[in-house]
């Protein structure tokens, strides 16, 4: 004789297959719950879901972000022409600079046909760094290693491991405070702290300067510059 389920007990196995249903339903690809985790101990990157979870496929034997050190990562944009090709907040993520062609051709279907015919400088601040085997973002402007509460606490710095040789343009100069040196190399040098850098410093443009932002983050502000 099949098992009748009486009134009082329906309800509530059902409640518990729905529930059932719906965990795993809310598994992402890799098994674990959707979402991502913080960079490392670093803030609120000011980057997208969208720009975390790009869904490229993987054709490579790898994923398009796994990393083992920090020089494998590259920001780029998550749309095909970005902005005049540069990534921007709300518009960047960090991938492995071996997988940037597996990335156009996901993003743009092959090529960059309708892109504008412009160019826009990379936004220095943004920063690629690998964390737990994944390339990340880091938005210096808004992670807490670059927060500070007057300009003193500021100084100039190139976005390389290294400063001596390092890009002093508008493309490769970024701020942070005077005391999160050791912190900033963690974030980029393949060794840390313990790379062995040349002992030179570079010279920095006069028309740059390293302030501290109304939002409390050191910021480089270029005379003239809108």
């Amino acid at each position: 004789m099949p098992m009748r389920i009486t009134q009082p007990f329906a309800p509530a196995l059902a409640a518990v297959l729905f529930a059932m249903l719906f965990s795993v339903g809310c598994t992402d690809s890799h098994g674990e719950d959707g979402g991502t985790g913080d960079s490392g101990g670093t803030g609120d990157s000011g980057v997208t879901d969208a720009a975390r979870d790009t869904g490229i496929a993987d054709t490579g034997g790898g994923g398009i972000s796994d990393c083992t050190a920090p020089s494998d990562c590259v920001v780029v944009p998550v749309t095909c022409c970005g902005s005049c090709g540069a990534a921007t907040r709300g518009d960047a993520v960090a991938i492995h600079v071996d997988r940037r062609a597996d990335h156009q051709t996901a993003a743009c279907g092959g090529g960059m046909v309708g892109c504008p015919a412009c160019y826009s400088p990379q936004d220095p601040s943004l920063i690629a760094t690998c964390n737990a085997g994944t390339c990340e973002v880091v938005d210096l402007l808004v992670d807490p290693i670059s927060e500070c509460v007057d300009g003193m606490d500021c100084r100039l710095r190139t976005q390389s491991c290294c400063e001596c040789g390092g890009d002093t343009s508008m493309e490769g100069l970024i701020a942070i405070p005077r005391t999160s040196e050791s912190a900033y190399m963690t974030l980029v040098c393949d060794d840390g702290p313990a790379s062995g850098c040349p002992e030179c410093a570079p010279v920095y443009p006069m028309e740059a300067s390293a302030v501290c932002g109304a939002t409390g983050h050191c910021a480089v502000v270029w005379d003239g510059a809108p």
